[in-house]
């Protein structure tokens, strides 16, 4: 197919894309399903679960979510290093709050109730790393790379080179000390808790960042489509035959959680003709949905980052009570598992319809007013917490199953 004159010299697409709404309403939607099965439920042996987790969590699961993060930003008004500078600080304050409601609110509580040192221990995963944190470095890094004047092309190519120095550098630093290799861990893989380490996963917004260049420029969404979804659904259908049915050692992310964490080049390649696949899908889904059918999945979209906080702080108390009291699962069937995380979309859709309704704009004034001693009290107080919970090794992390 033909793809003369499907772009344009200047930006022609630049309103809602659906089809990256629904990706991102689809991977928080699928990352609740995800953190409940991995939380509550002992799902090896059941096939459905392991093919949510084993295989679409670990291909177009965290990986559509920062491709859309990138999308996202390529399309925001302002791009310049100061608002990138500024959003960065902030979502790893959000990350820091989201930690301490996530991990100490019921760790100690459950301490204060059981003397249990293994909830004490837990504490100390305020300073770990997840999405938020990734996030934060995200736009960090994006303001230097901003102010260096690189362009879309460029970012993407530090992110490759950022990826294979990750490869190399994963498992391979330890400074003997705890605190700092977890600190570490925001930027490399550490035997540590970090999920997703800067090198390795910068590779997906900054390939966001380009895809969302290129697609305000289409002149000609249908065809741009349609000229993407059987190259890359080829690609997508040899990497998951050879990833899962070949041994080899070039695309290892399911052979290994690990491989997961610290994605390599070749796993990371492949899988961003699979997101691309996905949002190519994504658009012809889209055509059939009324504009009311998209006011739920727009929903979703605009306030991600509030789904996806509360979200974990449902689930991390429900981990804490369920877990620490019916160890090691609470859940021995699929059904109640799957029950529990529509139970959690639900409780979590709720708590942001009213929190947006209600309370978003008062927070919001409230905070402005004295944003950075907030930003101060949430960063001491993460500190206090982590001295107290560290009482030596080993500390729980993913490496040990959290002990």
């Amino acid at each position: 197919m033909s793809v003369a004159g499907l772009l344009s010299k200047e930006p022609v697409n630049t309103g809602r894309q659906k089809e990256i709404d629904l990706i991102k309403a689809f991977s928080i939607i699928m990352m609740i399903i995800t953190h409940c099965i991995e939380e509550l439920y002992n799902y090896e042996g059941n096939l459905p679960s392991e093919i949510i987790i084993d295989v679409l969590n670990e291909t177009i699961g965290a990986s559509a979510f920062m491709i859309c993060m990138g999308i996202g930003i390529a399309y925001a008004r302002k791009m310049d290093p100061g608002t990138f500078f500024k959003r960065g600080i902030s979502l790893l304050i959000v990350g820091q709050v989201l930690n301490l409601f996530r991990y100490a609110v019921p760790n100690v509580i459950d301490y204060l109730f059981t003397g249990n040192e293994v909830s004490r221990k837990t504490v100390f995963l305020v300073f770990s790393v997840d999405i938020m944190q990734f996030a934060g470095w995200t736009f960090l890094l994006f303001a230097l790379l901003k102010r260096l004047h690189f362009n879309e092309t460029m970012i993407f190519i530090v992110a490759i080179a950022l990826n294979i120095i990750g490869m190399f550098l994963t498992l391979n630093v330890d400074t003997g000390n705890y605190a700092v290799n977890q600190a570490l861990g925001n930027f490399i893989f550490t035997e540590s808790e970090s999920y997703f380490p800067l090198f390795n996963w910068f590779i997906y917004p900054a390939f966001g960042l380009l895809f969302g260049t290129i697609l305000k420029r289409v002149n000609d969404k249908k065809r741009f489509y349609l000229c993407l979804i059987i190259p890359t659904g080829i690609i997508t259908a040899v990497y998951y035959v050879v990833g899962l049915c070949v041994d080899q050692p070039v695309f290892v992310t399911f052979q290994d959680p690990i491989n997961y964490n610290a994605v390599g080049i070749f796993d990371a390649m492949m899988q961003l003709f699979a997101v691309v696949c996905l949002i190519s899908l994504a658009f012809f889904i889209t055509q059939t949905f009324s504009q009311k059918v998209m006011v739920p999945v727009n929903f979703i979209s605009t306030n991600i980052n509030r789904f996806y906080c509360t979200q974990w702080v449902i689930i991390g108390c429900c981990s804490v009570v369920f877990v620490y009291w019916f160890d090691p699962f609470p859940f021995d069937s699929a059904i109640l598992c799957y029950l529990t995380a529509l139970a959690v979309i639900v409780a979590t859709w709720i708590i942001v319809y009213l929190y947006v309704k209600y309370l978003a704009g008062p927070t919001d004034k409230f905070i402005a007013k004295t944003k950075y001693v907030w930003y101060v009290i949430v960063v001491v107080l993460s500190v206090i917490l982590c001295k107290w919970a560290f009482i030596g090794l080993p500390m729980p992390n993913l490496f040990n199953d959290y002990l």
